[in-house]
């Protein structure tokens, strides 16, 4: 019978940010590695797991003779780099495509600084996992993973060692710790080898993975620790107990696990109450990671149509091609946005995007974020700009003295065609036209698009108050088709000959009081009432509530397992209705404000419903003032529900508070419906309601109860609570015939719209740089570095049958393979001379997320 065999794994779980900032986190990680290193020369058998490429890099930058004894140490089969990371992320809440720049950023840099290339995947701390994680694994070339969260109390599982599937096949082997956690106290080793040596049978396992050493701030192994293990050894010479690494464990580990059985699904769940905690900064970090998300996308795409272009034009002429020898200025925003990338990556981590850290410390996180997104910003105005610069952009020339029309450049984001409303703002002239005081509605206005031809539009209120007697500025709302991941130009403003032309305008908006109206939707409310009716067609009125729910966990929820922490419905308060005005009245759009309040806090929603538009939109406005307690949207509709989660999506029946993505299917129900936020993570649902939760105030960092009593008499009185103040956050609901990803994108990535000058140019004034086939989301688009004229595309199968995959990109057609339901590729795009009369052609190699990063970094 096969020796049980003991892999003694050293650790160090470091939170760079937490009950500290993130200067003590980064530089208690340098003092942790230096220790390590001593002890390495006093234990020559020790061995060290160490994973996050942010330490690393803080090392190396502040100490880099530490940093070459970490190379040294890698060198001699003693320091094992690990998770392949940036940072230890919540891995429930990012983006799909964020989490694998993770990987991407991460195992760049240890190949590019530490010459090492992880393939085991390392969360121990983080609070339960989405069921899309093996597949995004699959695309990171990730082979294995080792965790604790969530314990064999909240999930079973079918033992410490298993194979994790995901939706489109991929498999990764995983290791949960089956006793104790990924730590140790000074003194409770000896009590774990043996836990470990009287459980280990049952498991049928030769292999054992034991974690050790002094955790969350940093720490690691001690002498006392290393001296434990070693007089354990000696006791018990019927096992084979080594100092080891998670490669070799695996390794190990892959050898015998034939015969593991297979989990599909989520590992979930743990800590629930971090999912709605620190809102304002949830809020803040999901509208940066959606505006990064679209800059490196429109840098990219502007990039390769600025190239074609150049190339059209050099062969027109008859010069010579000189791409090689720079690339456009926006493409360099490609790599300038590395700063936001970093921000956002540390971001991820799984004590500040779950809100369970010090204020202090979100001070400090909230800065690092706000930059991400000016230089976000920046990057989209500097690519829109160059693209703009080619574009021919003219506009008819102005009567008299009078000015022109504003030319506008609008670009969709999405590998799609966009046909839907588009709202903006336009300067009329430089000052505000005396002619037309106090009959502001009366300038003759208008819309065109790219070839002349006058748009549908209504004019809604400017975000200014300034001299609203005196017209200057005018906000359209109109209707647009955009070219799939491309362009259009149109023109807005003062046109005094289109007085004549205009006429009514056909719409199925209608109003009445305190109702609005179109062919889908019909919206009512009244004051003194506590719910909005959304109603459709030969379905009951979709009814939502807004309710103030007693909450009194702290920031990770029930921290100790606690099962009532899970279900947090106790309603203390029903808002009501109090206000209600129709601002705008169609014919392109109504908006219909409703102000609920309750014991001193308020919520203004402007719900909006457009021409022929199968969804409302919500624009939501909250100024909360309670503590210990949490604000819920509750919709007369429940049941079995499908969620959008990290890496794909997942069905759950009610289970309590859960963790979500950008939008929710509640789909069993007779008035099933679509729900899609841009901010809130956090969702519930029974039988018969479904809940959002948009804000929960407990106190910072803290894991005992508040007392029922939060008056300045209670305990603990004095210190603050979270997310009290106002926030603003959007929602949108569309019926169950609708797509919920194209729903939730809307609020996420809508047509990004920049007025540019008037100016002649080759450039035509709509295009498309690339679209994807039917079924499969963008995931990221962006220059390879690996070789002149290559970008990486990178798509999900968001369907769960299998669909052959295709591009078109700058009119030619790519096949890209077949892709299974669920599954994220990636692939590098090369224009490739043919010779002849064929001229140069799209090629497509598949790779994998990593090994394209990796040949990045070594190249850059």
């Amino acid at each position: 019978m096969p020796r049980l065999r003991f892999h003694l794994i050293a650790n160090a779980h470091l939170d760079p940010v937490w009950l500290w900032d993130w200067r003590e986190g980064l530089n208690e990680g340098l003092a942790t590695c230096r220790a390590v290193l001593d002890l390495m020369e006093r234990y020559p058998e020790l061995t060290f797991v160490r994973g996050e490429a942010s330490v690393y890099k803080h090392i190396e930058r502040h100490d880099p003779e530490t940093f070459a004894r970490i190379r040294a140490a890698i060198s001699a089969g003693k320091w094992d780099v690990v998770g392949g990371n940036f940072v230890q992320p919540d891995t429930n809440l990012p983006a799909t495509e964020v989490l694998l720049r993770q990987f991407t950023r991460g195992l760049g840099y240890f190949s590019k600084s530490l010459g090492v290339r992880p393939t085991v995947a390392w969360a121990p701390d983080s609070f339960g996992h989405s069921a899309g994680w093996p597949e995004i694994y699959a695309a990171a070339g990730m082979q294995s993973f080792a965790f604790s969260r969530p314990f064999e109390s909240d999930l079973k599982l079918p033992g410490p060692a298993f194979w994790w599937e995901g939706a489109a096949g991929s498999k990764v082997l995983a290791w949960r710790m089956p006793v104790g956690w990924y730590g140790s106290t000074r003194t409770e080793l000896p009590e774990r080898l043996d836990r470990y040596k009287a459980e280990a049978p049952r498991w049928g396992l030769q292999n054992v993975a034991i974690f050790f050493g002094l955790g969350n701030h940093g720490g690691g192994p001690s002498r006392a620790q290393i001296e434990t293990v070693l007089r354990w050894r000696d006791r018990h010479p019927e096992v084979d107990v080594e100092f080891s690494t998670l490669h070799r464990f695996f390794a190990s580990l892959a050898r015998e696990s034939e015969n593991l059985k297979t989990f599909r699904g989520e590992l979930n769940f743990a800590l629930r109450g971090c999912y709605a905690s620190m809102a304002s900064f949830k809020f803040a970090y999901r509208r940066t990671e959606n505006r990064l998300l679209r800059a490196e996308r429109i840098s990219a795409a502007v990039a390769l149509a600025i190239e074609a272009d150049d190339v059209a034009t050099a062969a027109a002429e008859s010069t010579v091609d000189s791409r090689s020898s720079a690339l456009p200025a926006c493409d360099a925003d490609v790599v300038g946005l590395r700063e936001a990338w970093d921000a956002v990556l540390f971001n991820t981590f799984h004590d500040v995007l779950p809100g369970t850290s010090i204020e202090r410390a979100f001070i400090d996180q909230h800065a690092w974020i706000g930059l991400a997104a000016h230089q976000t910003q920046r990057a989209e105005l500097n690519a829109l700009n160059a693209l703009a610069a080619r574009i021919d952009t003219r506009v008819p020339p102005a009567e008299e003295d009078h000015p022109t029309v504003v030319p506008l450049l609008v670009w969709n984001s999405r590998a799609v065609d966009f046909d839907g409303p588009v709202e903006f703002e336009v300067p009329l002239d430089y000052r505000p036209i005396d002619a037309f005081r106090n009959k502001t509605e009366a300038v003759p206005l208008a819309v065109r698009d790219d070839r002349g031809k006058a748009l549908r539009f209504q004019t809604i209120a400017t975000e200014h108050d300034f001299a609203s007697d005196v017209p200057w500025r005018k906000r359209f709302v109109t209707r647009l088709k955009i070219p799939a991941f491309g362009w259009r130009i149109i023109t807005a403003g003062w046109e005094p000959a289109a007085a004549a032309s205009t006429k009514a305008i056909v719409s199925d908006i209608q109003i009445r009081r305190g109702r609005i109206s179109n062919q889908h939707w019909r919206i009512s409310a009244s004051p003194g009432r506590s719910n909005v009716a959304f109603a459709r067609a030969a379905k009951p009125p979709l009814n939502l509530r807004v309710l103030t729910i007693d909450d009194p966990w702290g920031s990770w929820g029930g921290h100790d397992g606690e099962v009532e922490a899970e279900h947090i419905n106790h309603v203390t308060r029903v808002w009501k209705i109090t206000a209600l005005d129709c601002l705008e009245r169609g014919p392109e759009r109504a908006a219909l404000a409703v102000k609920f309040e309750a014991d001193g806090s308020w919520l203004e929603l402007t719900i909006l419903l457009h021409r022929d538009d199968p969804a409302v939109v919500v624009r939501s406005r909250v100024f909360w003032s309670q503590k210990a307690a949490r604000l819920k949207l509750e919709f007369s509709a429940g049941g079995e529900a499908e969620f959008e989660v990290p890496g794909g999506t997942i069905r759950r029946a009610p289970c309590g508070e859960v963790p979500g993505g950008r939008w929710v299917k509640v789909d069993r129900a007779a008035n099933g419906f679509i729900f899609a936020s841009d901010a809130i993570y956090n969702f519930d649902s029974t039988a018969r309601r479904f809940s959002a939760t948009v804000l929960r105030s407990s106190r910072y960092a803290a894991n005992e109860r508040a007392s029922a009593d939060v008056g300045s008499r209670a305990p603990n009185a004095w210190r603050p609570y979270t997310d009290l103040g106002e926030h603003v956050f959007q929602f949108a609901l569309a019926d169950l015939g609708a797509d919920p990803a194209a729903l939730a994108q809307r609020l996420e990535a809508p047509p990004l719209i920049q007025i540019v000058t008037a100016h002649a140019g080759k450039m035509p004034r709509s295009a498309s740089v690339l679209k994807l086939s039917a079924g499969l989301q963008l995931l990221a688009f962006l220059p390879a570095r690996t070789e002149p004229g290559s970008w990486v595309l990178r798509a999900q199968n968001l369907s769960r049958r299998s669909v052959s995959a295709s591009v078109l990109i700058l009119g030619e057609a790519l096949a890209l393979g077949r892709l299974e339901g669920g599954a994220i590729r990636s692939w590098l795009l090369h224009k490739e001379t043919t010779g002849g009369a064929g001229g140069a052609h799209w090629s497509a190699r598949e790779t994998t997320a990593a090994e394209e990063i990796i040949s990045r970094e070594i190249h850059s």
